[in-house]
């Protein structure tokens, strides 16, 4: 991704938001805490949280750290921060890739489903460097495999039926320099950092018919397709998709996925 698409991915979640927040944001969280449960919180007086988002790890990250430590939340989507300030922690509208900090000035650095939206993952993660302190730690997820369902193939499948067509299509993530545990280690060596532990944590999420429907019409590429259509369009759709969805197997809605988490120290 260019730096242009990155302000226009920014500029989508922040159109996604409320989307985002309701039903996707609860699905990752648990992956999240796990790295969270994984990474020493003793001498964490300083956190930074990059890729915020909608501020879902604060409340977790502020219980993991000392009480007395200060924790910042930094995106670079504003109508995500907007949501955020339900969370009560300080936040900042800052580029992950820019992060304007003083160098050595943080203990704890946490990446939760950021990295793979990078331009340049080894450039975001020098800048974690340069802002961590000596022997500061910086933990990260991303996604390992991310399968579509077959319900959301049916799902699209009938929005291109009824003529919806994506108006503000976003560049295709690049998930393949940030897939493996080998890959994060060398992200971090590249980036000056000292890798202490990467691994694959596996999950499985099962969707019911709302639930799943509450997603696809909220957030992401579908949710842009289907505002495409007019309102009459619209119901069509709408009946006929959740009518296809309802004959489906439960498998159909049975999200597998996997994930890698990466643990790095800043030695000097």
């Amino acid at each position: 991704m260019s730096d242009d698409d990155l302000r226009k991915l920014a500029a989508t979640y922040s159109g996604h938001a409320r989307g985002y927040a309701e039903a996707w944001s609860p699905v990752i969280r648990p992956l999240g805490q796990r790295l969270l449960g994984a990474m020493p919180w003793e001498r964490a007086h300083r956190v930074l949280d990059v890729g915020t988002g909608t501020g879902a790890l604060l409340p977790d990250i502020a219980a993991a750290a000392p009480a007395n430590a200060f924790l910042l939340g930094v995106d670079a989507s504003s109508g995500m921060l907007q949501l955020a300030r339900s969370r009560g922690k300080t936040l900042a509208l800052m580029d992950g890739m820019r992060l304007g900090l003083r160098a050595a000035s943080v203990d704890v650095v946490v990446m939760a489903f950021v990295l793979f939206h990078m331009a340049a993952p080894e450039i975001a993660l020098s800048e974690v460097c340069r802002v961590l302190r000596a022997a500061g730690r910086v933990g990260i997820v991303t996604w390992a495999s991310d399968p579509e369902l077959e319900a959301t193939q049916v799902f699209e499948a009938e929005l291109d039926a009824h003529g919806a067509r994506d108006p503000a299509p976003i560049a295709a993530t690049d998930h393949t320099r940030t897939n493996s545990p080998e890959k994060i280690a060398s992200l971090f060596m590249r980036a000056g950092l000292e890798p202490v532990r990467t691994w694959i944590e596996t999950f499985e999420y099962r969707w019911e018919l709302e639930s799943f429907m509450a997603l696809r019409t909220t957030f992401g590429r579908t949710m842009r397709k289907l505002q495409s259509i007019d309102a009459a369009t619209q119901t069509a759709f709408l009946a006929r998709v959740r009518g296809r969805l309802a004959t489906l197997d439960k498998s159909a809605f049975v999200y597998c996925g996997s994930v890698v988490c990466g643990i790095a120290r800043r030695t000097g």
